[in-house]
């Protein structure tokens, strides 16, 4: 199969999932004559290392209209500051996208695996513009897995000599979704699978109450 094109990435992100939003009506180019509708991928990289020992992950919005220029246009990023997340223990970063083209999202909300900072709802009507619009972080239980770094910067994170810090922390790793509006979290530190729904103004977005 021939490639088309591609889109060379800084060697401190990577590509984990790509999940194309084709067909976007962009609200705010109803004006133009042209180029009113725009196709994308959302790709997602992915954060490797806990506690933010690493470059920061986000997730870039990519225009594929001209499917031979590829371009990045927009990303989406949790700020670290609102829940101090490379403290909490574990990755802090995102991981995945839904991968589900249920009609009830699609164009509208793309949701994200955040390990530390749970699952976030982003509204993707605009793919220039995305925002958040709500999130959810799991509580952590009994089962949850520690996530451990070394206590100093470079030593091996196994190390057993007393170099080691252990924390316990959520980390939603995939989400996925269904035409029901439901919402799945599944937890890489042993956690389980979380099932949540929209709701208030994030709800009615998508249709719903």
């Amino acid at each position: 199969m021939p490639e088309i094109s591609r889109l060379p990435l800084s060697p401190n992100w990577g590509g984990h999932t790509a999940f194309p939003l084709l067909g976007v009506t962009i609200p705010d180019y109803a004006a133009n004559t042209h180029g009113k509708v725009r196709d994308f991928v959302v790709a997602v990289s992915e954060a490797t290392q806990n506690e933010c020992r690493e470059f920061r992950h986000v997730t870039f919005f990519v225009d594929v209209t001209t499917e031979t220029r590829p371009f990045a246009v927009s990303n989406f990023q949790v700020p670290e500051s609102t829940g101090e997340f490379c403290k909490r223990g574990g990755r802090f970063g995102p991981h995945s996208s839904n991968e589900s083209f249920a009609s009830i999202f699609y164009r509208k909300m793309v949701f994200i695996a955040y390990f530390n900072a749970g699952v976030r709802a982003v509204d993707v009507r605009d793919p220039y513009t995305p925002r958040e619009v709500a999130f959810y972080i799991p509580a952590t239980t009994a089962k949850t897995a520690e996530r451990c770094v070394a206590s100093q910067v470079g030593a091996p994170a196994g190390a057993t000599n007393g170099t080691r810090s252990c924390k316990v922390a959520i980390q939603t790793n995939n989400v996925e979704v269904d035409d029901r509006g439901l919402v799945y979290l599944a937890d890489r530190a042993n956690t389980g699978l979380h099932i949540v729904k929209l709701t208030g103004a994030a709800a009615r977005i998508v249709g719903g109450n």
